[in-house]
């Protein structure tokens, strides 16, 4: 396939292009920089457009659109302007992505739009899995991925597969919340956060990938999916396992304050959680390379 991607240069992006150029897939790669990052310069399969929102022209010729652009959320203060931002990124972008879509002559087989597991709210405490067919929530997240999945409804009508991936914790050691929870276990001071007892639903980066591929070229897969592990755990259980992988102590508890002292309202994203199971994927048919968080953590974590 020749697959468009917008968000292509962060930690997911990179890895599904390194990923899919192997497998024999070419690359259009939308961005706000200037140039490619120098992990991605030396593939001679990529075209770049540098751009805020691409062009109908820009799109045409593509067998896949992926659209992966959104403002971080974790690990900032979220003031009234962080989250307008946030929204725009996601809701306002992914509107105006569409609509160039929908002028296309020649539209692209298959539309992949990010979301979360947010949809489904978040909570301190253990509860029930939540599966695709589970209500939303009602807080700030929630209420966001439902405005940014609703976005892509139009496609459908006009004939175009559409795909919304409601993404969990992606594990890798090059980005994202492993990254920045690996030094604090290092230096022997980390621990579980707040309660404890609020889910993680996580996934190796590499069964991501391929979990999105494996939809993409499934001709009956469309609507949404949760991107996340057979096995969720809770916090409490992640660090112990953590601690475990890099044998380290696993002594320390973070009280929900000193995050709420950092991030305010934004502290939900590490305080809370969900449980949330990846239903409707495995019953096309995938099978995870990484179901168990140990097995995971040990293969990622292997040479730290």
């Amino acid at each position: 396939m020749k697959i468009g991607i917008l968000g292509g240069t962060g930690l997911i992006g990179t890895t599904l292009i390194e990923t899919a150029v192997r497998k024999g897939h070419r690359f259009r790669v939308f961005s706000r920089k200037t140039s490619l990052p120098p992990e991605l310069s030396s593939y001679p399969e990529l075209e770049f457009v540098s751009c805020i929102l691409p062009q109908t022209a820009d799109l045409e010729g593509l067998d896949a659109i992926v659209n992966l652009v959104g403002e971080p959320i974790a690990g900032v203060r979220w003031t009234e302007e962080r989250k307008r931002l946030i929204r725009i990124s996601r809701v306002d972008f992914t509107r105006g992505l569409v609509a160039r879509v929908l002028d296309l002559k020649s539209p692209p087989m298959v539309f992949v739009n990010s979301s979360a597991v947010g949809y489904y709210g978040m909570t301190e405490g253990i509860h029930e899995p939540f599966t695709e067919n589970s209500p939303p929530g009602d807080d700030f997240l929630a209420k966001l991925c439902v405005d940014w999945e609703n976005q892509t409804l139009l496609l459908k009508s006009a004939g175009i597969r559409s795909l919304v991936l409601r993404t969990g914790i992606v594990l890798s050691p090059k980005g994202g919340a492993l990254e920045k929870m690996i030094p604090p276990f290092l230096m022997g001071v980390g621990g579980a956060i707040a309660t404890g007892k609020q889910g993680m639903s996580w996934v190796h980066i590499l069964d991501f990938i391929s979990a999105m591929l494996h939809l993409m070229q499934l001709e009956s897969a469309s609507g949404a999916y949760n991107l996340v592990s057979p096995f969720p755990v809770s916090n409490e259980e992640f660090s112990s396992v953590l601690a475990k992988t890099l044998h380290r102590p696993n002594l320390f508890k973070v009280p929900s304050f000193a995050i709420q002292a950092l991030y305010g309202e934004g502290s939900v994203v590490v305080t809370k959680g969900q449980y949330v199971l990846p239903e409707r994927l495995l019953s096309t048919g995938y099978e995870f390379q990484f179901q168990n968080l140990e097995k995971a953590l040990s293969n990622l974590l292997e040479k730290q």
